[in-house]
């Protein structure tokens, strides 16, 4: 998460982005002209970062159980609820790459506007659905694990509802706004993982003899 995540942000910020808030698309076409190189190497980290995150999210859907605490229902439902977020974020995945490939191999149909805006539209509706899917996990992984955050369950599904709000009300939202809220969340996956009781330890007292 945390790898896919700096890599969208590292494409998202490079200075030929200041294309995605000109107005005026002859000077947007001037931009791309000047910068071909780039804006190619931009697709190819945002392509990157879109690709990897789902497959963090797969991961720790897959180690659910590790440091178990709570009951088996809560466990499972939590792990659903990962592995819903995982399918939903590699559905905007799969979306994604047909509008980056437009914009890398016709960059002057980019700047004009002559490229369709449902890939973009596809892939941020269903990632801010997998991204409220995760938040839904990680608060009932919260629930199960002893000493796990809540904090990022809620900024998941905070963020999802609110960058939700935006794009149906302005119709446009940046993606770096969700990759912003992932690189937060696999951070503290991070040093969750680092802080981890030692294998066999579930964060509960051992029983009575």
């Amino acid at each position: 998460m945390t790898a896919g995540s700096a890599s969208f942000l590292a494409g998202a910020f490079m200075p030929v982005s200041r294309v995605y808030v000109e107005r005026e698309r002859q000077r947007k076409l001037e931009i791309l002209l000047a910068n071909p190189v780039q804006w190619r190497a931009q697709t190819v980290l945002l392509g990157a970062g879109t690709i990897v995150l789902p497959a963090g999210v797969a991961v720790l859907a897959g180690e659910w159980d590790r440091g178990r605490a709570g009951g088996e229902q809560e466990r499972l439902a939590g792990r659903r609820l990962a592995q819903a977020g995982a399918v939903l974020l590699a559905g905007g995945a799969a979306v994604f790459p047909v509008d980056l490939a437009a914009r890398f191999t016709d960059p002057e149909g980019f700047a004009l506007g002559r490229q369709p805006e449902w890939p973009f539209y596809g892939y941020v509706w269903v990632s801010l659905a997998g991204m409220a899917a995760l938040g839904g996990a990680l608060l009932q992984r919260s629930r199960t694990h002893a000493g796990f955050p809540r904090w990022p369950g809620w900024l998941n599904l905070g963020g999802a509802a609110t960058f939700a709000g935006v794009l149906a009300s302005t119709g446009d939202l940046p993606p770096l706004s969700i990759y912003c809220i992932e690189l937060a969340t696999g951070i503290a996956l991070v040093l969750r993982g680092g802080q981890r009781q030692p294998s066999g330890d579930t964060g509960q007292p051992p029983p009575l003899k």
